[in-house]
C-alpha cells in the first residue's frame, strides 16, 4: 500500500480528524482570544499620573501582572500542563480545550495591549477635548486603530495552538494528534509512517486554513492604510 492508497482507504478517520483538529483550535483560540482582549481593555486605560494616585494605578499593575503570569504559563512544557489538568478535568476534550485556551492568553494579551497603549496620546487628547468620556475613547478610538496588531496576535496564537493541539492526544484530546501519537507507538509496523505523514500534512493545511481565514477577516476589518 503506498501513501495515496492509505488515505483513500482511511479517508473517513482522516476527515474526521481533521475537522476535530480545526474545531478544538477555532474553540480554544476564540476563548483565549475573548479573555485577552477583554482583560486587556479592561486595564488598557492609559499610564498611571505619578503625581496623584488612580485607579490608572491599579490597572497598571493588573496589567503587568497579568502578562508576567500568563508569560510564564506559556513556559510550561505543555506536556506537563495536560497531565497537571488530568486529576482536575480528566482526559478528553475539556482538559485539551482548558490547555490551549491558556496557551493562547499571552501572545493576545500582549498584543492586545501594545495596540492600545500606543496609539497616538495627541488623537486622545484631542478626542477627550471633543468630548469623549474614557470609555467611548477606548471603544471608538483605540480598539479600531490596536485592532490590526491584535489580529496578528490571534493569528500567531492560532498558529501555535495548531501544533500544541497535536500533544493533546496524550490525554485523549480530539484531532490530528491521535493519528501521529499511534504512528509514531507503532513506528516500524505497516503504515505507521503513513500515519504520521498525514497528521503533519494535514496539520499544515489546518494552518493554511486559518492563514486564508485571517487573511479575509484582515481584509474586511482592516483599512488598506492601517494593515500590518
Amino acid at each position: 500500500m503506498n501513501f495515496l492508497d492509505y488515505l483513500a482507504s482511511n479517508s473517513q478517520q482522516i476527515v474526521f480528524l481533521t475537522q476535530a483538529h480545526f474545531l478544538v483550535v477555532l474553540i480554544a483560540v476564540g476563548l483565549g482570544s475573548l479573555i485577552s482582549v477583554v482583560l486587556g481593555l479592561a486595564v488598557s486605560t492609559g499610564e498611571p499620573d505619578p503625581r496623584r494616585f488612580s485607579l490608572d494605578w491599579f490597572a497598571a499593575g493588573v496589567r503587568e501582572g497579568g502578562l508576567v503570569f500568563t508569560a510564564a504559563l506559556l513556559t510550561v512544557p505543555s506536556l506537563a500542563l495536560f497531565a497537571l489538568f488530568l486529576p482536575i478535568t480528566g482526559l478528553g476534550v475539556t482538559t485539551a480545550i482548558i490547555v490551549l485556551t491558556i496557551y493562547t492568553l499571552y501572545t493576545v494579551l500582549r498584543n492586545t495591549v501594545a495596540g492600545l497603549t500606543t496609539v497616538d496620546r495627541a488623537v486622545l487628547e484631542s478626542a477627550k477635548g471633543l468630548g469623549y468620556g474614557r470609555l467611548r475613547r477606548l471603544l471608538t478610538i483605540q480598539l479600531p486603530l490596536a485592532w490590526p496588531v491584535i489580529l496578528n496576535g490571534i493569528r500567531v496564537t492560532t498558529l501555535i495552538s495548531i501544533s500544541i493541539a497535536v500533544v493533546g492526544a496524550v490525554v485523549q484530546g480530539p484531532g490530528l494528534g491521535i493519528l501521529l501519537l499511534n504512528g509514531i507507538s507503532r513506528i516500524g509496523a505497516a503504515n505507521s509512517f503513513y500515519q504520521v505523514l498525514a497528521g503533519t500534512l494535514l496539520c499544515l493545511v489546518v494552518a493554511a486554513v486559518f492563514e486564508i481565514f485571517f487573511a479575509i477577516v484582515q481584509r474586511l476589518t482592516i483599512p488598506r492604510g492601517i494593515r500590518v
